[in-house]
Formats: structure tokens, sequence, C-alpha cells
């Protein structure tokens, strides 16, 4: 049963969104109402959730974080769940996601596990899925008609990646039944998780621990590179959808599957070799991808305007053959050509120290005078520099070129921001909240240095708290207990000083104006008494 049925069933208001079908598409998400920027649009708890890939740490099979390196015995345990990575007779967890039927399996074969840690990590959520359909096949029978390609997968790499490294190992660990553990079912529950579940953090968000996590509706959302919402997840893995722009009733309900960051062909590539379909959404189509530039590089022949693909949409951009025009003197040159300069640019942003501000800067001026400043290495190279911005901001003493250098920085994400992440977003959030930072830092330090007057310093002020503003309204979507959910905390707090120190300024400007008021005016009497 659906959450559109049970929701029928219940009597709970309607859902704000139905299933709808097209050849293109398949299901997917549309809007049954108008919705307005900011509404929730479904809440949905995982179906299974576990790590990516194998890991040389331990996790908690329970909560999934990352164990801290204390040990009782031989065994590490996690402290928030009392429970060890291979399960024991003392291990009674039975939440969600670590399930009696798992902690008897593991528990089972303890002693062929035990130096195997990482490669039970490695196959946790295949085999946590297998679990789901032994258990419950109502839930099953809703699972399994999830795209997972297999005819378009069988016999590439990912289908041998996933025989060798999850197959095998469910097999050498005896962590399935043999004869429930057949090449085209494991092949079947591996293609589902990868081309369906959503990239998660761990509890925390801060130990660089990523998880994926299977949703029924959510997972039905078709996607575009500009997409139409904003997903949050909590530390329990509910997951939120928001709508990032209003969206119509009867539109599309889109999720960017891959990062807003890439170019066309860096997009359009993760899509082909993880999902399995050709992108041809607005941005991709467009040769300078909707005015972002982000795949753009300085024409050769005019040096004025910058070139993109005549033909966005094939399949190799770079290859021999393929031409890319200027958008001003309307010349060619080969793609080839581009695929050499962006392997020079690759190796030179690799080769420069992530710490070293001057020398990232350098390459950024350099660069520039090749690539579109927006160009995505160039993006990349910009979220070093505004990485080593950030610590030397926090400094106590911020040089005053680095604070102005970092605003423009933040200025310009933003911009690109606007045109491939529309509405609210996580990253401009972000970058809405640093850019507020040396705003008030610079306003202080010109009035100390009476560069400005009260006045003055009170148009900066409100001008960060502007910004300050703008960025709450997208951190407050995230959950109080993530990093920016944290973050939205703080700039709460410093929302408030802020507007205090507005209200002390303009204070300070009206005594100053009382004063120069009634010194002008006594002036002006001793002139008349004077006469």
């Amino acid at each position: 049963m659906t959450m559109e049925q049970k929701a029928k069933n219940v009597g709970i208001p309607p859902l704000k969104y139905k299933i709808a079908r097209t050849e293109k598409l398949g299901r997917y998400l549309q809007a049954a109402k108008n919705l307005a920027a900011g509404e929730v649009i479904l809440r949905e708890k995982p179906v299974a959730v576990g790590p990516m890939t194998t890991s040389q740490d331990y996790v908690c099979f329970a909560c999934l974080r990352l164990l801290p390196k204390i040990r009782r015995g031989t065994q590490y345990y996690c402290l928030k769940c009392n429970v060890a990575p291979l399960c024991s007779t003392a291990c009674k967890e039975e939440s969600k996601h670590h399930t009696p039927d798992e902690c008897e399996i593991l528990e089972k074969n303890r002693d062929l596990l035990t130096d195997k840690i990482a490669d039970v990590i490695g196959v946790l959520l295949p085999l946590r899925l297998w679990l789901l359909k032994q258990r419950n096949p109502e839930l099953w029978a809703q699972i399994e008609p999830m795209e997972a390609h297999i005819d378009k997968r069988r016999n590439t790499s990912v289908w041998k990646d996933r025989e060798e490294n999850v197959i095998n190992v469910v097999r050498a660990l005896r962590l399935i039944p043999e004869e429930e553990a057949s090449t085209d079912l494991l092949q079947q529950l591996c293609g589902i998780l990868d081309v369906n579940t959503f990239e998660l953090r761990s509890p925390g968000g801060l130990d660089g621990l990523l998880l994926r996590g299977l949703y029924m509706e959510a997972s039905l959302m078709a996607h575009d590179c500009r997409g139409n919402t904003h997903l949050t997840v909590d530390n329990d893995f509910q997951l939120t959808v928001y709508a990032s722009l209003p969206i119509n009733e009867g539109d599309p309900i889109f999720f960017n599957y891959t990062s807003s960051l890439l170019g066309t062909s860096g997009r359009r590539e993760h899509l082909r070799g993880g999902k399995y379909f050709e992108c041809e959404c607005s941005l991709c189509m467009d040769p300078y991808e909707m005015g972002s530039y982000m795949s753009s590089i300085l024409c050769p022949r005019c040096r004025e305007g910058f070139i993109g693909v005549q033909n966005p949409l094939t399949i190799n951009p770079y290859g021999r053959g393929v031409k890319w025009q200027c958008d001003k003197c309307r010349r060619s040159i080969g793609g080839r050509l581009v695929r050499a300069t962006l392997d020079i640019t690759r190796t030179l942003i690799d080769n420069t120290d992530d710490d070293d501000i001057k020398g990232l800067e350098t390459l950024t001026a350099k660069l520039s005078r090749s690539l579109h400043t927006n160009h995505f290495l160039m993006l990349s190279l910009k979220q070093k520099l505004l990485a080593a911005y950030r610590k030397e901001v926090a400094s106590p003493n911020p040089q005053k070129k680095v604070m102005m250098r970092m605003l423009d920085t933040c200025k310009e994400m933003c911009n690109v921001l606007e045109v491939v992440e529309p509405g609210i977003s996580r990253l401009k959030g972000i970058m809405l909240y640093e850019m507020h930072l040396p705003l008030v830092l610079l306003a202080n330090r010109a009035y100390a240095a009476r560069e400005i007057n009260s006045t003055d310093l009170a148009s900066r002020l409100e001008e960060a708290g502007s910004l300050l503003k703008k960025s709450l309204t997208m951190l407050l979507l995230e959950p109080a207990d993530t990093p920016e959910g944290k973050l939205a905390k703080r700039a709460l707090q410093e929302l408030k000083a802020l507007n205090q120190n507005i209200a002390d300024v303009k204070s300070i400007t009206t005594i100053d104006d009382t004063r120069f008021h009634n010194k002008r005016k006594s002036h002006k009497n001793k002139s008349n008494t004077k006469k």
C-alpha cells in the first residue's frame, strides 16, 4: 500500500503530490496542488539504510555512527547503543536498522566474520534489503518493481564489481543461505540500491562516513539538473522534501540526482553511469548552461567571447570532430583542444597546496585568462580558496584584503547558484552566511579607523543583517542536529547580537545628530546676538 493509499484510508489530509506516469519519465511524483517555496511536500523514513562501501573503521550497525576507539576487552562498542560491530548474546539492540534477524545472522557466523568486519560493512545494505524481502513480503512487493536496470548492467564493470565485492563476499561469509543467494537476485538488490538510494551522512555528519538510504516515495521524484526541491535528513534518517521554488499543480516534482556544480559533461556522465539515462533538461541542452558558463573557456581566437559545445547532448563533447563555438565571433575549435586545456587545469589545481592562499589566488588569476570565472574547475578552486579564507577570517586579526576577497568569492559563488540551484539551496544559505562575516568585520574596522561615520556603519551592518536573514530562510529548514542546523542556531544568535549592535549604533547616531544640531543652533544664536 502506497503512502497515498494510506492517507485516504486513515482520513489524514490529502497528500500534496500524486504518482503519475509518462513513457519518458516512467512513474514520477507530480504536484497535487500549488506548492509554495519552503512548503513540505513529504516526510519519509527509509526502508533500508547502511554504509555506501567497505570501511577500515568500525561502524555501529544500530545507529550507523563510526565507533570511537574505546575497547572492552577485544571488542569495540558503540557508546550510544552499547552494540559491538559483531553481535553476540549481549547485543539486545532492536533498532529499525539493526534488526533481530540481522543480529542472529552475525552472531551465528561470528567466528567466520571476526577478521572480516570491513567486508561485512560493505555488504550490510544489500543484506538488509534481502532480510526485508524475507520478513516483509508486502513491502518487498512494492520494492521489487523499482528500476534496477539489470539488462543495462549485465556484464559491465559495475556488474563485475558487485559480483566480486558483494555477491562473492555474501557467499563466502555465509550471510545468506546458498539456495537464496542467486546471482540475479543479489544483482537485482544491488541494482535497486545503486539506482534508487539517496546519499546520506552518518548522524551528526562530522565523521565523514557516507551512507545510503532507500525511500519508497522520494525515489519516485524525477530528475532535473535545476531541481525544484530541497531535501533534508535528520539523525533518525527521516527525509523531508521541501519545495525550493513555487510548483504549480500538475507540474513534476524534480530532484537533482547529481552535483549542481559540475559542468554539463560531468553531470550527464554521472547520470549515464549511475542512473542509466541521458539528461535532456534545460541546463544540459544549453551550450552556455543558461548563462552560467560552467563548461566554457575563453575563445582562443577573439579573446573576448566564450565557447560552448555546439551539440551539448553529445556523449563525448571532448571527442574528435566535436565543435565548440564562440558566443561572440562565432568561430569554432575542436573538442580535443578543450579537453587538453581542462587536463592541464586539473593538474595545476591538484598540485596546489589547499592552505596556500597566495598560491591559490595566483592560480585563480592565471586560469581566469583561459576559463570562464564560473567554469566548474574554477568553482572547485574557489571552494578551496573559501576554505582557506575561513581559517584566516577566524583568526584574531584577519587581513583586510583576505576579508574583501572572501566576500567577492562568496558573491561569485552565489551568482552561479542562483542559476543552477534557484530558490532554496543549502549551499546558497551557507554562502550567504559566510558573506555576512567579512561585511561586519570590515565595517567595524573602517569605523574604528574613522574611515566611515556611524550612519555608514549602521548601513553596512544592516546589509550584513539582510544577508543573514536571507541565509536563515534556508538554513532554518535544516534539522537542528545536523551541521547546517547548528549553523542556523549560531546564525540566529549572531543576528540577535547584530540587531543590538545596529540599534546601539543608531542611538549613537541620534545623539551625535542632536549634538550637531544644538551646536549649530548655538552658533547661529551667537551670530544673531553679535548683530
